[in-house]
């Protein structure tokens, strides 16, 4: 679906930007109405060739083509660091089970926001990022050692990046806790099945 948005959206509105351009030289030099209206047509469909781009980013991360999930992890976690300045350690397997791209793009938008719940809630200064393999599924585990989330936040209706969270997991018949650590800061354990097939939530 990414790349149908990206090459048939964008391909059209780079049509539509030509078409544009091409009117703009025929009409008249004086005609200022008409002028200022192409303009802003052909600003208006720039504007929109960078939004098809930045939505075809968002449903599928370049990285994890480029990459593969593992490596785009560690570049993820690695970017986490240097916008932050909050240390992650890093325990990855060697290798994963193939992986179809719904479920990786899935894992790894999770991961994202648990990172990003860090940042904006937890006060820490240093993150674990923990992928495990089981015969049965995929295991990611995010930890902090900052504040703790409370147990109504955690189940609040209003978290809606611990929705997301959830709601992705779901799609796998899969599960993501969120809990307060003993010794301080918070969890976030995602497990995907692996033999499950994407539903719809």
């Amino acid at each position: 679906m990414a790349r149908r948005i990206h090459d048939e959206l964008g391909q059209v509105l780079t049509a539509l930007g030509m078409d544009i351009a091409w009117l703009e030289a025929r009409l008249p030099t004086n005609d200022r109405p008409l002028v200022e209206k192409c303009h802003a047509m052909a600003a208006l469909i720039e504007a929109t060739i960078g939004r098809v781009r930045t939505l075809a980013t968002e449903l599928r991360p370049a990285v994890l083509d480029d990459l593969g999930l593992l490596a785009a992890i560690e570049w993820e976690t690695q970017q986490f660091t240097r916008r932050t300045g909050i240390a992650c350690a890093l325990e990855l397997p060697a290798t994963l089970p193939p992986l179809d791209a719904d479920r990786s793009t899935d894992l790894f938008r999770i991961l994202q926001e648990a990172l990003t719940n860090v940042v904006r809630h937890a006060a820490a200064r240093h993150v674990d990022v923990q992928v495990r393999v089981t015969p049965a599924e995929l295991v990611l585990v995010v930890g902090d050692d900052g504040r703790g989330i409370r147990d109504a936040e955690a189940s609040s209706p209003r978290s809606l990046g611990l929705l997301g969270m959830r709601e992705r997991a779901l799609l796998w018949n899969g599960i993501v806790q969120v809990r307060a650590r003993p010794r301080g800061g918070t969890a976030v354990t995602v497990q995907l099945p692996l033999a499950e097939k994407r539903g719809t939530a």
